[in-house]
């Protein structure tokens, strides 16, 4: 019997997950035969889902265009690279069948498709098409399938002797956690990361909720005991010997015990980030515990008075994949008016403990105010739009609060070594590092000067870190000052494939913002930052610049990774000197990269040329 869960990685990155569907519903009403299993492999290649590993630099460089491979190109990549494996003889069409199985799985397992070999064709289900229209967003399919996915069931095989639904099982330890360390007159945090790895993925029965509670305060109790080195040495001990028993191991392996002991730490670590896109756990104490979302604790509490975290039966994989693939299942219990009013009491609690928190330490620099006063709401429809504005309110405070904080500069060395190895990185190592991108240039942008609001549009949990990248409809980030109004648009894209993505988007995103209500009465900017600058890329935006978009020139300004990098050097540097840049100075600096456009005449290049030397003597 397994000792443990873990979620699959197959898809290392949540936000490809769509790509992957898109390349499936290619084969929608195909029998999922061996055939149609490598045919969805060679997809995944052929949209660009998936690069294999030692193919020539011909087709690396091609993977920057934006356009899919041919069927040819496809079988050529495929001619240079030979995959081994003996189940199959090395016989690479049912290599490739493997591997499309494998790539499909957790597809399936959400419930956004049906794909397998014994259960027809392939069938993109409700829920996938929500998700592929953009109907629903990636919250709700993680927060729907956590809420479902149990063990046992008839798609994953070896966990009959199981019982649980690791995401509820996980909030209840947690909760009660908290509740008996409260008991001991202290502070509730959570549960540590390696709790969760030693306790949580290793809870495989829903009946053992209190055991495994009353083990992880007992750890905790013997570990505050203990100094520095000891500590450590305990944790270190526990998790070897935890190792041993859930994978019974020879002890005198030690080389295996290595191994698996880093397998237990990696299970906890995905289960956290995976969990985390629910928006009912998040991170606190910088990043070292996981607990329950604050402005999520009566929809939490809910959920656990009516689910025990026990499995439900399923006599069949058909009958397991429908609820799976139901958007509407399980029944939320919170929708009813009762408990919607504790949910807008506690949000509105929450705002207003934030409000009084910011006006506190930043008396005369809070940069919103919300009158934060309680309704009276009747109907189901009230509360879901107040609750709605609530979290927005919440959202703007928590920016406010981080921006504040920013301003001090004690970040800024972080940001600029964050910044430079995702500049000069040459492939992702994460899936993250878009979702990366966008979080150091937000809070770069705090602290680089007195901004007014600086939004980023990516979802965030509770403990402000991004979840997931803005959505393709919205500028990345918003920026607001006294004297201007800036978007700012960033991408790890280098090639052709970064004019497409970019090129047109940019100067829509840019053009709407400008139309919005009183936002056109301002100077307004777009800051675009990538690795390197395309040709193509930049002759569009010089289109724009110089002929318009829409009627009406647009100002934008694109900076390399590294030239924003000299812009927050140049800002710790003319800090360490008494002068602590302001909006205006930037404006500054924006307008003149802007305006160079002039002295360029016809020649983009001469234009872009141009940024280094601005960069170096601004604030001189």
């Amino acid at each position: 019997m397994p000792g443990t869960w873990s979620i699959s990685t197959t898809v290392r990155n949540p936000e490809r997950i769509v790509g992957f569907l898109k390349a499936l519903s290619r084969l929608e009403g195909r029998q999922f035969n061996v055939e149609a299993q490598a045919l969805f492999f060679k997809e995944l290649i052929k949209t660009k889902e998936y690069t294999p590993t030692g193919i020539s630099g011909y087709y690396k460089k091609k993977y920057e265009d934006p356009e899919d491979f041919t069927d040819e190109e496809v079988k050529d990549i495929l001619s240079q690279v030979h995959y081994k494996n003996k189940s199959f003889a090395d016989d690479q069409e049912l290599i490739y069948a493997f591997r499309g199985r494998t790539a499909v799985s957790n597809i399936t397992k959400m419930g956004l498709a049906i794909a397998k070999e014994s259960m027809g064709v392939v069938k993109i289900t409700e829920l996938g098409k929500k998700l592929l229209n953009d109907e629903v967003d990636l919250v709700s399919v993680f927060f729907r399938y956590f809420l479902k996915w149990q063990l046992p069931n008839p798609i994953d095989r070896g966990y009959k002797e199981l019982d649980i639904i690791p995401f509820i099982a996980v909030m209840h330890v947690i909760n009660k956690v908290n509740k008996e360390w409260n008991s001991l007159g202290e502070k509730a945090v959570g549960v540590s990361k390696e709790e969760f790895s030693l306790f949580l993925t290793t809870l495989i029965d829903y009946r053992d909720i209190s055991e495994t509670v009353k083990n992880i305060i007992d750890f905790r109790m013997e570990k505050r005991s203990l100094d520095k080195n000891e500590a450590h040495s305990y944790v270190e001990r526990r998790f070897v010997e935890k190792a041993i028993e859930i994978f019974n191991l020879d002890r005198s392996d030690k080389k295996k015990i290595e191994v698996k002991v880093n397998t237990l730490s990696d299970y906890g670590d995905s289960a956290i980030r995976y969990f985390r896109q629910t928006k009912l756990l998040y991170y606190r104490g910088n990043g070292r515990y996981v607990d329950l979302a604050p402005t999520r604790i009566v929809e939490i509490e809910s959920l656990l008075e009516n689910f025990n975290g026990s499995s439900i039966y399923f006599s069949d994989s058909d009958s397991y994949l429908s609820y799976m693939s139901d958007i509407n299942q399980p029944a939320l219990p919170w929708e009813n008016l009762d408990d919607l009013k504790a949910v807008y009491e506690n949000l509105l609690k929450q705002a207003d403990s934030l409000q009084t928190e910011l006006n506190k330490q930043y008396k005369g620099h809070v940069l919103h105010q919300f009158l934060l006063t309680k309704k009276s709401l009747n109907t189901i429809n009230d509360y879901n739009r107040e609750i709605a504005q609530l979290r927005e309110i919440i959202k703007t405070l928590k920016n406010d609060m981080t921006i504040l904080r920013e301003r001090s500069l004690h970040n800024i060395d972080l940001y600029i070594n964050k910044l430079t190895e995702l500049a000069n990185r040459k492939k992702s190592i994460s899936g993250q590092d878009p979702l990366n991108l966008e979080y150091y240039i937000t809070m770069s942008l705090m602290a680089l000067d007195d901004a007014k609001e600086i939004a980023p549009n990516y979802s965030v949990g509770d403990d402000n870190i991004p979840l997931f990248t803005a959505a393709g409809n919205n500028p990345d980030i918003e920026c607001f000052y006294s004297s201007f109004n800036m978007i700012c648009e960033v991408t790890l894209l280098r090639g052709r494939d970064q004019w497409i993505n970019e090129g047109q988007p940019v100067m829509r995103h840019l053009r709407d913002f400008e139309e919005r209500k009183n936002i056109n009465t301002m100077e307004n900017y777009c800051l675009f930052i990538a690795p390197s600058i395309h040709r193509d890329t930049l002759n569009t935006f010089w289109m724009s610049v110089k002929m318009g978009y829409e009627g009406k020139t647009q100002k934008i300004v694109p900076l390399t990774i590294n030239q924003y990098v000299d812009v927050l050097k140049k800002v710790k540097e003319l800090n360490n000197r008494g002068k602590r840049v302001t909006h205006k100075d930037f404006q500054t600096l924006l307008s003149e990269i802007f305006n160079r456009h002039v002295a360029a005449g016809s020649d983009s290049t001469a234009w872009l040329t141009s940024v280094d030397n601005i960069i170096d003597q601004w604030g001189a």
